[in-house]
């Protein structure tokens, strides 16, 4: 109570004593210089009191720790890739991680990665790639999706490719949802529907609703703790659309089991021109500009032993090595990043385009 008798009283010498003097009318004769009126000085001794205790008050304030990720033998990791090659570069170090603390991994491939023209010229040698070259060349990948998996040193682990169109999968977020249009064909394999051996949910066509039905069949069974997505500000529209289809089947999962709860998480690979900025840093850095979601961004550090078994993976993609090794090794660093988003309030089919212009 005194300090603030005493505050009140330096206030009232400080400002309103001069502001009153001030508010007189005063004559200026000329030449004479003119002075400041003392209400500038107390009100800029105020404004120090007000910083000085601003700062102490932030001073007292615990610091929040940085967000982090823990794994047990108990978790059970699902990373979603929209195409071979991005689990490796978004998460090989914490698959790892997970198989080493004795957790199990399962991984789900969106795509084949066979809609890339570029890719398949480089591959097959040939200008003019044909569907059935398209075709062929996601079988590669797939096969060097598994090499990748048996790189990393995973033990027991499971995948699933659910071959839905690469490229492609915006446009079921909206145009082609539902089996009120026909199922989307894809401009690459020409085809419109998974393989039939491979179907989970009978009758799969492209459509968005089917791959939310699978998405949430495979959540549904397998009761993930972790759920690992690329985050929707990625600026291929691929992996932008990859988190509206999980948000979307993770409200399906909910919807029929109350009690599932899962810890979603957040991967980045396409962002401006991160992160080649400075090549010749082993730290991983944070995407400039991109907030860290509702956590704020976790920085995942690997082991020695973990970083070399993820660039070894990442050499198993021959055909992306053939054509962009650079990009593999951006992200063949010493940490991963990953973040936490908000609770998702994904409902589609979307009432606009969500990803087709990343």
């Amino acid at each position: 109570m005194r300090a603030r008798a005493a505050l009140r009283v330096r206030f009232r010498i400080a400002v309103v004593q001069p502001f009153r003097a001030a508010r007189r009318p005063l004559g200026r004769p000329k030449g004479l210089r003119y002075e400041r009126p003392a209400i500038v000085y107390g009100l800029a001794f105020v404004v120090a009191l007000l910083s000085d205790s601003a700062n102490a008050a932030r001073r007292a304030q615990p610091r929040v720790p940085p967000p982090t990720l823990t794994v047990t033998a108990d978790t059970r990791l699902l990373v979603v890739a929209p195409h071979p090659d991005d689990e490796t570069l978004g998460a090989g170090g914490l698959m790892q991680r997970v198989r080493a603390m004795g957790g199990r991994v399962h991984v789900i491939y969106l795509t084949d990665g066979d809609g890339y023209p570029e890719g398949v010229r480089v591959e097959d040698h040939i200008e003019s790639p044909t569907p059935r070259d398209y075709r062929g060349y996601g079988r590669q990948r797939r096969a060097e999706a598994r090499a990748a998996l048996n790189a990393l040193k995973l033990g027991r682990y499971a995948y699933t490719f659910l071959g839905f169109p690469d490229g492609g999968l915006c446009r079921l977020t909206r145009q082609y949802w539902s089996e009120h249009r026909g199922a989307y064909r894809s401009p690459y394999t020409r085809l419109d529907r998974p393989p039939r051996s491979e179907l989970l949910v009978p009758q799969t066509e492209y459509r968005g609703e089917d791959l939310t039905q699978e998405l949430a069949q495979l959540i549904g069974d397998y009761k993930p703790t972790i759920v690992l997505v690329p985050r929707r500000e990625d600026q291929h529209a691929d992996h932008c659309s990859a988190w509206y289809f999980v948000a979307d089947a993770l409200h399906d999962v909910k919807r029929v089991d109350p009690e599932f709860e899962t810890d979603l998480l957040n991967y980045i690979v396409h962002w401006n021109a991160w992160p080649f900025e400075d090549e010749e840093d082993r730290h991983l850095p944070t995407p400039p500009g991109l907030r860290g979601g509702a956590s704020g961004w976790i920085e995942f550090r690997l082991t020695a032993a973990e970083q070399r078994a993820k660039s070894d993976a990442l050499k198993r993609y021959a055909s992306q090595e053939h054509v962009m090794s650079w990009f593999l090794d951006g992200f063949a660093r010493a940490n991963e990043v990953f973040s936490r988003p908000r609770a998702p309030q994904v409902v589609l089919p979307a009432r606009r385009n969500l990803c087709c212009e990343q």
